[in-house]
């Protein structure tokens, strides 16, 4: 299960961002519905990383450098949007950055991984 996971990653990092560049257009549009779809967006994001570490929890697995960082995003991210549902703040410019600096960490460790083998 956890690899089936660890391959979707990057998918579903293009997916998200894909749904992204969508609810732009939407917003654009001047949809009243835009900032909502934006957060219904990044649930395939929130759900897939949220069940990886579950996983990986229960499982009792350590994690390296990178998966620390990534989890530090991964939080950073569901408080964001979190805090964005309940309407305390839209940072929508945040949100897109952090899983910009998550895709670059998957990209970092995919790399490092080539090296090795």
């Amino acid at each position: 299960m956890l690899q089936s996971l660890k391959k979707l990653d990057s998918s579903i990092i293009y997916f998200t961002a894909a749904a992204i560049i969508l609810s732009g257009f939407l917003r654009l549009t001047g949809l009243e519905y835009s900032n909502y779809f934006f957060n219904f967006s990044l649930l395939p994001y929130i759900a897939t990383r949220g069940l990886y570490y579950m996983i990986l929890r229960k499982n009792k697995h350590k994690l390296n450098v990178t998966e620390k960082n990534r989890l530090y995003v991964y939080i950073a991210v569901f408080i964001t949007i979190l805090l964005s549902i309940f309407d305390f703040f839209s940072a929508d410019f945040f949100v897109i950055f952090l899983i910009m600096v998550d895709f670059l960490l998957l990209q970092n460790e995919e790399k490092n991984n080539e090296k090795q083998n």
